[in-house]
């Protein structure tokens, strides 16, 4: 699954309770015969289930898994006698127990249920959409625990089965599932009966159905068809993404050896949807905005997010769909493992884009998340649906995959891959746990696989290493510490005895850009020597490392002054990070990071420019006295126009990708972090012309355009924004506009929008997001704050399951000690289970940015003095 939010933590219950969640091993499911009748009307549907079970030992007892059921009839046949079934709901377990009158032998055994369900309106279970021109549809979501709400079941992973699906659709409907149609008969009534191909084995969770009114375009690669559904009228706004799923699925067929396992694959999207897309088998759902664009006129982000999301759903039907976790404390691996692998075929496919860069980019900030203290290890015990919830987070999908990259570079590309392709050989069609997947790459490599993951993976957080390089003769020794990296710099600070087998590697200015020397290094401090007498020794050769790197002050300088010339892009991206990270400790001063920063001045790499750029709005939001604004921006306008000069604020024919995104990153920082009027004019102009037809302008500036023509933006111009709202072209063009409100710089602007996001003009899945974009505007923190806690009952039903920790850890966003004091009191008074972890990490944010302004807002004051301008000119 791939999540537009990041959603964490549920309320962690004692061990007793949670294992009272699990279903008693008496039987297992073989399969599933389903029938569904959705009355989308009535928001309701009838459900026929018929399931094929093995009893492993004598019992009158069977439980399942069952949540707003209302069961019609229940009977069990064993041995060819028939029983009636009492049902007793265990609301609180989410479970039926159904019991029988002569206790069942061992063997095969017949349920048949039927039963009305709940078509609800929170995007889980088989829910109730609408589509923007008021149509209804049924659509599902049952990762992690919510195919429990569409039908009685083993709703748990290690239960595989196999799936025979009917829907019966009004005639005019589509009905869409796992596998292929194979056979589609008038009735009953005015309606039709689709019936599906029997599934190969796979969890309930995977199931999917959708029933409505939706068109396709059709594609296919290696004799596999591949549709992508729209509703009406925007089936062409597919054709992107049907091409990068017919590049992906090829891909996948060579690089797995086993070739896509399910018949037929079809991505939906769907207006109401709350996570980012489900890699249901066969049958992935989408966010219709990450699914759809406008190919001539779509942005150039929105379309490296399409192809990202598909690529990693898409992987999915290898790792996590053919091969399944047996419980849900391995999710990490299937999403850590999706995450990882959604770039490779992106870079072979469109290797302009340099997502590998990104996946750098994306390390960074999963370290900056696993160095809080309220963190988790990557592997964490989970039984009940909560808790289950909670392990999707940043952890399972950015740092499993960071470690996976890492390790990838440690055994050398193809000897992994060898290692995945042994893995899913051996268990495809079954269940598996990551000490399988270890297990697997250790014999494969032959290398110590099974030792060095789980330093890894059992215990939370991430090392920095401490570089301290000495030139004698001519050769560098090199010493290198581990510790524990806190942003805290208390914990920071405090002995620590964890410890990591950490594969790493390491170039000297001497070695240039040769070999680099590679090795694990297993013990706190270890020392090695490298050829050469070299000024500074990078720790983090290649960037494929997940840990920090800390450097001697005069390291640092010299690699500032070489790191343009010396070092590859994604060096120089970790490197920025790694700086900063010292930063924020302490051990360096911020000046020392815009004094790298200067160094990139001329820097033209997207990827490069787009982290540092990230770096200085953070230090312009947090950092920056009410008396030294000017004269940062005034530093940042110096710093940044060069640049903004040559790339110009005109596309230029023929000119790629990169370039077109990089000039939209420096337009925004101008415009935005440095208010720079020349900008800002330029943005209102563009918004304006955009808004009298938005196939004038380059849609990479207009998205940029909008947000800094509405930080001076009047009523007038909030209401051709509002109006245009009403008839967007592409749902790209809709979420321009709508995250345009959020942006303005009149409080009363942002009353309105906070106040539009509860209504029901907006749909619930991106209610929240509105409203903590406005939270996220220094301008409308304290207001949207203020509006969280006086419409708290209703910000709270809002959003789907998969948005409920989104408000709380929006509350990041303070920097003081009175809002943080706000935000304990009431996340103290109002609990909310989704966000446990969440609130810890946001009071921890607040605390850690507290600290670093008190450390380094007087650094920076005395920086700019030496090198800002006079009155920010």
């Amino acid at each position: 699954m791939n999540r537009i939010f990041a959603v964490v933590t549920f309320l962690v219950l004692t061990l007793s309770l949670a294992a009272a969640q699990r279903l008693p091993e008496v039987a297992r499911p073989e399969n599933y015969k389903l029938t569904f009748t959705p009355d989308l009307d009535k928001a309701k549907f009838e459900g026929d289930e018929t399931i094929t079970i093995r009893v492993l030992k004598p019992t009158s007892e069977i439980t399942l898994n069952a949540v707003d059921i209302d069961f019609h009839d229940v009977t069990v046949t064993s041995g060819g006698a028939t029983q009636k079934a009492k049902i007793t709901p265990e609301k609180e377990k989410e479970m039926v127990v159904l019991a029988v009158e002569k206790p069942l032998a061992a063997g095969p055994v017949t349920l048949h249920i039927t039963y009305t369900g709940i078509l609800n309106g929170e995007m889980r279970g088989l829910y109730l959409g609408k589509d923007d021109k008021g149509r209804k549809y049924a659509a599902t979501q049952f990762e992690a625990t919510d195919a429990r709400r569409a039908f009685p079941s083993f709703d748990e992973p290690d239960y595989k089965a196999t799936f025979d699906i009917t829907a019966v659709a009004d005639k005019d409907q589509v009905a869409i599932s796992n596998y292929k149609v194979v056979s589609d008969t008038p009735g009953p009534g005015d309606k039709h009966t689709l019936k599906f191909a029997t599934t190969a084995k796979m969890s309930s969770y995977l199931a999917a159905l959708i029933v409505g009114n939706f068109e396709y375009i059709e594609g296919s690669v290696d004799g596999i068809p591949i549709r992508v559904y729209s509703t009406p009228g925007k089936k062409e706004m597919g054709k992107f993404a049907l091409d990068a799923a017919e590049y992906i699925v090829g891909y996948y067929d060579k690089y797995f050896g086993i070739k896509y396992p399910y018949g037929k694959l079809d991505l939906i999207g769907l207006p109401d949807f709350s996570a980012g897309a489900m890699e249901n088998v066969g049958c992935i759902t989408f966010r219709e905005v990450i699914l759809l664009i406008d190919e001539k006129q779509g942005s150039i982000d929105l379309k490296k997010t399409i192809a990202s999301v598909t690529s990693h759903e898409i992987a999915h039907m290898w790792f996590g769909d053919l091969v399944t976790m047996k419980w849900w404390d391995d999710v990490w691996l299937n999403e850590g493992f999706a995450t990882w692998m959604s770039s490779k075929p992106i870079q072979k496919w469109k290797p302009e884009w340099n997502f590998s860069l990104d996946d750098v980019s994306g390390t960074g900030g999963t370290l900056n998340v696993d160095s809080l203290a309220n963190t988790r290890p990557i592997h964490q015990a989970a039984e009940t649906p909560a808790q289950i919830q909670e392990l999707f987070d940043g952890i399972a999908y950015g740092k499993a995959a960071s470690v996976l990259r890492m390790l990838e570079a440690y055994l050398g590309e193809e000897t992994f891959r060898a290692g995945v392709n042994a893995y899913l050989q051996q268990h495809q069609y079954a269940n598996a746990t990551a000490d399988d997947f270890w297990d697997a790459q250790a014999k494969t490599s032959k290398k110590p696989v099974d030792k060095i993951m789980p330093t890894w993976v059992k215990q939370g957080g991430a090392p920095i290493i401490n570089v301290k390089a000495q030139c004698s003769g001519n050769s560098t020794s090199v010493t290198l510490a581990q510790q524990r990296y806190y942003i805290d710099r208390s914990k920071f600070e405090a002995a620590n005895d964890q410890l990591w087998q950490i594969p790493l590697c390491m170039r000297g200015s001497a070695t240039g850009n040769g070999a680099p020397k590679c090795e694990l290094m297993t013990k706190k401090e270890e020392t090695f020597t490298l050829p050469g007498c070299s000024t500074w020794v990078l720790a983090n050769a290649g960037a494929t490392g997940y840990y920090r790197t800390g450097y001697q002050p005069d390291a640092v300088r010299a690699l500032a002054s070489d790191a343009e010339t010396k070092l590859t892009p994604a060096e120089r991206i970790a490197l920025q990070d790694d700086i900063w990270a010292s930063v924020r400790i302490g051990r360096e001063p911020v000046g020392d990071y815009l004094a790298f920063a200067q160094g990139l001045q001329s820097d033209r790499n997207r990827a490069v420019l787009e982290d540092v750029l990230g770096r200085l709005n953070y230090i312009g939001q947090y950092l920056v006295s009410d008396s030294d604004r000017d004269a940062y921006r005034g530093w940042l306008r110096q710093y940044l126009a060069p640049a903004m000069n040559e790339v110009g604020y005109e596309p230029k024919p023929g000119e790629s990708d990169e370039q077109r995104t990089l000039r939209s990153r420096l337009f925004g920082a101008l415009g935005y972090d440095a208010r720079d009027p020349e900008t800002l004019e330029q943005a209102r102009k563009i918004a304006d012309k955009a808004l009298a037809d938005s196939a004038s302008v380059d849609r990479e500036m207009a998205g940029g355009a909008f947000g800094l023509a509405a930080l001076n933006g009047d009523s007038a111009f909030y209401d051709r924004v509002m109006a245009a709202l009403k008839n967007p072209k592409s749902p790209e063009e809709y979420y321009m506009y709508l995250f345009t409100l959020p942006q303005f710089g009149d409080q009363k602007l942002l009353q309105r929008t906070l106040e539009f996001a509860i209504s029901p003009d907006v749909r619930s899945q991106d209610a929240l997001g509105v409203i903590t974009s406005v939270m996220g505007n220094p301008v409308g923190q304290q207001l949207a704050w203020d509006f969280v806690r006086q419409h708290w009952t209703e910000i709270e039903k809002t959003g789907g399951p998969f948005a409920s920790a989104q408000v709380v850890g929006a509350t990041s966003v303070f920097c003081d000690a009175g809002s943080r004091d706000q935000v304990t009191e009431f996340f103290s008074a109002h609990k909310v289970a989704a966000a446990e972890r969440t609130y810890k990490q946001s009071i921890e944010r607040i605390n850690n940015c507290v600290d670093l302004k008190t450390q380094q807002e007087p650094q920076l004051a005395s920086w700019l003095g030496q090198h800002g301008t006079a009155g920010g000119k």
